[in-house]
C-alpha cells in the first residue's frame, strides 16, 4: 500500500463528501467570476470532472491506479511530521512546507481531502490560464474555453498529479495567476504578484522565465515600428544580458555562460545517473556548441519521453507514454490552422521561451515530461482555439 494511505480512517471517508461540495461551489464562483458567461456549461463541466477525479481516487486506493513516485516518500513525511531535510531545496524546504502542511490541515489531515484540494489547485490555475487567454485575444466564443477546460482537465500530467502529495498543481496555479495577471492594464496587480510570489517559493527558476515574459510583454505594447523595435533591442542586447545573467546568478546560482550551463547539466546528471534515464553529457565550450546543440535539446524536451524511449520498456512508464501521446495529439490540433498561428504570436513565444529555457537545465527524461506541463497547457490555448475554429458541425456533440 502506498505510503500516504496506510494511515486512512474512517471518518476521513465521512468528510468527503463535504469538502467535495466545498470546492465544488468554489470553483463555480472562481470560473464565473473570471470566465466568459457560460454558467450551465461550468456547472455540469466542474461536476462531471469532480466525479470523474473522485472515482479514479476511490479505485487507485483499491488498486493502485496512480504510478508511485520516487519523491512520493519524502513529500508523504513532510505532510504527516512537517519536518523538512535540510538537505532539500527552497522550493521544498519554504514552498512546499509552507504551503502544503496548512492545506494538509486544513484538510483534516484526510489524504483524500488532501487530494480534493490537489484538484482545486490543479482546476483554479486552469481556471485563470483560460481567462487570460480570453482577455489577451479578446475571446468572446465560449467554445474555446470549453473545449480548453475539456482538454486540460484530461492531460495525464494532471490526472496522476492531482493524487501525489507533490508541487505540481501548486505550480499550475502560480502559472494561471501570473498569466491571468499580466492581462491587467497595470502590471503590479495583486494576481500577478502572487502567481511570482508562489513561484519564487515553489521552483525559483519560473522567477526567471517571468520576468523574461513581463519584459517580452513591455516590449510588445511599444508603439513604435518594428524595425524599430528590432534596432532598439539589438542596441539593448548587451544590458538585457547583463540583467538577465545578474538575476540568473542571484535567482539560479547559475551565470549564463557555455562552460557554467553545462557543468550544472552534467553534475545534475551524475546525482541521478543511477535512474537509469538521464540525457547524456554535454560538452559547451563556447556559445557556438551551445547553438549547435540547442535544435536537439528543445525538442528532446518538447517531445519528451519518445526520443529515447526505445531504451525504455513503456509499459513501465504507462503514465508518462501516455502523457507523451496526449502531447502529440495536441500538438497536431495546434498546428492544424497552421495559417491561423501567425495570430497567436505572443502566446506562441511564451511558449518557445518556456520550452528554451527548460531545455538547457532539464538532464533526466522523465523529469522534462513533469516539466513540460506548463508548455503543454500553453499549447492547449491554441488547439482550443483550432477546434473552435476548425469543428463548428461537431457542437451538436456538447449540447444538452
Amino acid at each position: 500500500m502506498k505510503a500516504y494511505y496506510e494511515n486512512i480512517e474512517f471518518w476521513h471517508l465521512i468528510t468527503l463528501p463535504i469538502y467535495f461540495i466545498f470546492i465544488y461551489f468554489i470553483l463555480l464562483l472562481m470560473a464565473k467570476q473570471v470566465l466568459l458567461r457560460d454558467y450551465k456549461f461550468i456547472n455540469l463541466h466542474f461536476l462531471a470532472l469532480l466525479l470523474f477525479y473522485l472515482a479514479i481516487g476511490l479505485i487507485d486506493f483499491k488498486v493502485k491506479l496512480i504510478p508511485y513516485f520516487p519523491d512520493t516518500n519524502l513529500f508523504t513525511k513532510i505532510l504527516e511530521t512537517g519536518v523538512t531535510p535540510s538537505n532539500q531545496s527552497v522550493g521544498v524546504k519554504i514552498g512546499y512546507k509552507f504551503l502544503a502542511i496548512p492545506v494538509y490541515i486544513l484538510s483534516l489531515k484526510s489524504i483524500f481531502n488532501y487530494f480534493l484540494f490537489n484538484i482545486f489547485f490543479f482546476q483554479l490555475g486552469l481556471i485563470f490560464l483560460a481567462a487570460a487567454f480570453n482577455k489577451t485575444y479578446d475571446i468572446t466564443d465560449v467554445w474555446v474555453q470549453r473545449f480548453f477546460l475539456i482538454l486540460a482537465s484530461f492531460v495525464p500530467s494532471i490526472v496522476v498529479y492531482s493524487f501525489t502529495p507533490l508541487r505540481e498543481s501548486y505550480f499550475v496555479l502560480a502559472i494561471g495567476l501570473f498569466f491571468y495577471g499580466m492581462t491587467f492594464k497595470h502590471k503590479l496587480n495583486f494576481l500577478l504578484m502572487l502567481g511570482i510570489v508562489l513561484a519564487g517559493i515553489l521552483r525559483i527558476q519560473l522567477l526567471l522565465y517571468f520576468f523574461i515574459i513581463i519584459g517580452l510583454q513591455y516590449v510588445s505594447e511599444v508603439k513604435l515600428n518594428r524595425k524599430v523595435v528590432f534596432i532598439l533591442i539589438v542596441l539593448a542586447f548587451p544590458i538585457l544580458f547583463f540583467g538577465l545573467n545578474l538575476l540568473s546568478t542571484i535567482i539560479l546560482k547559475i551565470p549564463i555562460s557555455p562552460e557554467s550551463l553545462s557543468l550544472f547539466r552534467n553534475v545534475q546528471r551524475m546525482n541521478y545517473f543511477e535512474s537509469g534515464v538521464t540525457y547524456p553529457e554535454v560538452f559547451w565550450n563556447n556559445w557556438l556548441d551551445v547553438i549547435f546543440d540547442f535544435p536537439g535539446l528543445f525538442f528532446q524536451f518538447l517531445l519528451a519521453p519518445f526520443p529515447v524511449i526505445i531504451f525504455i520498456p513503456f509499459w513501465t512508464k504507462l503514465a508518462y507514454f501516455a502523457d507523451g501521446l496526449y502531447f502529440l495529439f495536441i500538438l497536431f490540433l495546434c498546428v492544424i490552422p497552421f495559417s491561423q498561428l501567425k495570430n497567436y504570436g505572443i502566446w506562441i513565444v511564451y511558449i518557445v521561451i518556456y520550452v528554451g529555457m527548460s531545455a538547457f537545465f532539464e538532464f533526466h527524461l522523465l523529469g522534462a515530461v513533469r516539466h513540460r506541463l506548463p508548455a503543454t497547457l500553453l499549447l492547449i490555448s491554441l488547439a482550443a482555439q483550432s477546434l473552435a475554429y476548425y469543428l463548428p458541425s461537431y457542437k451538436w456533440i456538447f449540447k444538452y
